[in-house]
């Protein structure tokens, strides 16, 4: 993956969709990259589709040095219509079906030198989230020796394995009877590849459950209106992947009828839920209208707060307590974020989603009911 980190650092600067957060790992900084609301248009950009989650561990006593890839998640990939990457495909190109587990995405990060296979775990951006905390104590148990052992081989040679963890206590939509940890892929840090599930040579238990079968646009069609499940992830033989969900998760993700208010717009795109909602109206040109010009809306709301907020603190963090108060109430109060920054320096999330959803009114989108918000 030459020249990711300087594409990353530049898209970064350059478009405030995209950020990072640096953690401290006894001593030394990793620097995870995401992003926040982002656009088909920003996904166009060098690097976007790489700033998921993806992990680099900082040279501290050589600034000069390209920082090292220590845990590559997969690339950000869309819904089957949803814009015109995932339109007018051809399914049979299609060489791998998997199921589309319902949980948190749980990648390794290498901590040792390479050699020893040392890892730990993280979520999309956290290396202390809980379900990173875990899925480390899932990984730890005797049941799971089997794929710790697996997962501390594929470390040694360079790869990072990521999987989903599902729980009863980490419910998104579906309800899973137990916790389980299971495989998805095993991608390279060298040149973003992927490695054969059957190269871990564990139990199947421990893997995301993958045929193969010839896929068309009829097979589609039945795949979407199945119940009892989220959907697949179709890998193409050019190595693009694209989520297929069933009408029926989408229903319970989302309600329809959502689309036509301001307020339940604006909560469902802060809350990254506008894609699958974009799905369910690829015939109502009008409705997808109507979320693309929320979504630019929102976006631009909620990024440039949240950089504010998270410039400020980087900036501030190490300050008194009461220093760093009276100078958030100083210069972040007249836009109603001090609470929120006063949440980062207490070790919290931030919380900016939630006060924006809360503060609906303040914002200045007008409420409006739109009836031509209909499914065809």
């Amino acid at each position: 993956m030459k020249g990711l980190y300087n594409d990353l650092m530049s898209l970064c600067a350059s478009n405030e969709s995209f950020y990072f957060v640096d953690h401290n790992y006894n001593g030394v900084t990793f620097r995870v990259f995401s992003y926040r609301l982002s656009t088909y248009s920003d996904f166009l950009l060098p690097g976007a589709l790489e700033c998921r989650g993806h992990t680099f561990r900082l040279d501290p006593s050589n600034v000069e040095t390209t920082p090292t890839l220590i845990s590559i998640p997969m690339e950000k990939f869309f819904n089957v219509g949803e814009n015109p990457m995932t339109m007018n495909l051809d399914w049979s190109k299609v060489v791998r079906v998997d199921d589309k587990r319902d949980g948190s995405l749980i990648s390794t990060v290498s901590v040792g030198d390479g050699d020893d296979g040392e890892f730990i775990l993280k979520s999309k951006t956290s290396l202390i989230s809980q379900q990173a905390k875990l899925a480390t104590d899932l990984l730890g148990t005797p049941e799971y020796e089997p794929l710790w052992e697996a997962c501390r081989r594929m470390t040694k040679l360079g790869f990072t394995v990521n999987m989903e963890y599902t729980a009863p206590t980490n419910q998104i939509v579906l309800t899973y009877k137990g916790t389980e940890l299971r495989v998805l892929n095993i991608r390279s840090l060298d040149d973003g590849s992927y490695l054969p599930l059957s190269d871990l040579d564990i139990p199947t238990k421990f893997l995301v459950d993958t045929f193969v079968d010839k896929v068309s646009q009829s097979w589609v069609d039945d795949a979407r209106t199945k119940t009892g499940v989220e959907g697949w992830v179709l890998w193409f033989d050019s190595g693009m992947k694209v989520k297929l969900k069933t009408d029926w998760y989408s229903n319970l993700h989302l309600q329809k009828e959502r689309v036509a208010s301001s307020r339940s717009l604006f909560e469902l795109v802060l809350m990254e839920q506008s894609d699958d909602l974009k799905t369910l109206f690829l015939k109502d040109p009008q409705s997808i209208a109507r979320i693309e010009e929320m979504e630019v809306k929102a976006k631009t709301i909620y990024n440039r707060l949240h950089k504010l907020v998270d410039d400020f603190y980087q900036t501030n963090k190490d300050l008194s307590r009461k220093d760093y108060a009276v100078l958030a109430q100083k210069l972040l109060k007249s836009e109603g974020v001090f609470p929120q920054a006063m949440n980062l320096y207490s070790g919290k999330a931030m919380g900016l989603r939630e006060h924006l959803i809360k503060n609906f009114k303040s914002l200045g989108l007008v409420e409006v009911e739109d009836t031509s918000a209909a499914i065809e």
